[in-house]
């Protein structure tokens, strides 16, 4: 079916961004978010066909974009507050890649992937989330290149820019690529606990020592002997822990978590958190969270077209992922406000199927019939 369908309940949670764009300009970013939620093919053709649009214009409008993204952004975050309130929020930090092999779209570069264990072509973003018990939401993302700030300047801008906006964080979470001892002191300046893994080459202060040992070394030779048993969500995990503290970071609790099946180690982590008062079981069922920012870039990728959109333009495909923000903020808030529990996808097709539903119900009841098939021609041609 190629019509753009109307879904009912979102307009009202888009109305944020309302005051940040022209009339004309806010109708073709609710076209193009709509069709990324509802459309199989969510190409810019494909969505400007659906939402009867010119194609040139709603390519102009992602590529020649003159709203004030920070703007958008400050109103977004407002939103966020609203919602949130006085809410435990984790805030989860991490990137992701798109590949991109087209030799005239603009910031592609080689990038490193973990997934594959090599070197890609194409668009590395800087990602985020904020989580509660009952909701996450996403930070729109940013495009990291050689021409931008590191990724680790990114989330230290972004942890003010919260402060700024007032939004209350417990905690933030990441990976052992983020473990920079700037961005952790910043969020302890802040009253804001990190929990985080750090790598094996990593030296480490343990307790009163001032003798510094590889994290590799201290591994070796732990025994189970040594190591406490616990068990987080049904499984298993051996943990050595002790107070700690890293090169010009003080005052951590570090373990050495083994997630145990079947008397064999399935899963090594090397966790640390700035409150040193923190038990094992806290900080592994905490950082366990952060497995929800992979969730999310798998909803994006594969519900949202975050990787779908051939856009050249630098300007454009920030545009876009922004919009794939958007959408999944629209998409968890539906939910929400319903109280549904499903995926991202099948939200996706629960919209889309109820909206196609009510659209055919509108034509049928059009009395003449005449005109009854002149819309059902037109909608479905």
């Amino acid at each position: 079916m190629m019509v753009l369908p109307k879904i009912k309940g979102i307009n009202s949670i888009l109305n944020f961004a309302k005051k940040i764009f022209t009339k004309g300009s806010f109708r073709l970013v609710d076209n193009y978010i709509s069709g990324l939620i509802t459309l199989g093919k969510k190409s810019i053709k494909k969505i400007a066909k659906a939402a009867k649009v010119n194609q040139q214009t709603l390519n102009y409008t992602l590529n020649e974009a003159k709203f004030d993204k920070e703007k958008l952004e400050k109103r977004y975050f407002e939103k966020l507050k609203y919602v949130f309130k006085d809410a435990k929020t984790y805030l989860l930090i991490d990137d992701t890649l798109v590949e991109r092999d087209g030799k005239h779209i603009e910031q592609t570069q080689s990038h490193f992937d973990h997934n594959c264990n090599s070197y890609v072509n194409g668009h590395q973003f800087f990602t985020a989330i904020l989580c509660t018990s009952f909701l996450q939401l996403p930070i729109f993302p940013e495009l990291y290149s050689k021409e931008t700030d590191s990724k680790i300047e990114m989330a230290k801008i972004l942890v003010d820019k919260l402060k700024k906006a007032q939004l209350k964080l417990d905690t933030i979470l990441f990976d052992s690529w983020y473990s920079d001892k700037n961005l952790i002191n910043k969020c302890k300046a802040l009253d804001i606990r990190v929990i985080c893994a750090i790598k094996t080459n990593r030296k480490i202060f343990i307790g009163k020592s001032n003798k510094a040992q590889k994290l590799s070394f201290i591994t070796q030779r732990l025994f189970s002997k040594k190591m406490n048993k616990y068990f987080i969500d049904d499984k298993r995990y051996l943990v050595w822990e002790k107070k700690a503290r890293l090169n010009k970071i003080q005052s951590l609790k570090f373990i050495i978590s083994h997630e145990m099946k079947d008397e064999k180690v399935k899963g090594k982590a090397h966790l640390i958190s700035t409150n040193f008062n923190d038990s094992p079981k806290e900080i592994i069922s905490i950082y366990k969270i952060r497995w929800k920012i992979e969730t999310y870039h798998r909803d994006i990728k594969q519900n949202l077209g975050f990787d779908k959109a051939f856009i050249r333009r630098g300007n454009g495909i920030v545009c876009h992922t922004i919009f794939v923000a958007i959408a999944y903020a629209i998409l968890s808030l539906f939910m929400y406000r319903k109280g549904i529990q499903m995926t991202i996808g099948e939200c996706c097709e629960y919209l889309r199927d109820e909206s196609s539903a009510s659209l055919v119900k509108e034509i049928v009841e059009i009395d003449d019939k005449q005109e009854r098939l002149k819309v059902f021609e037109e909608v479905y041609k």
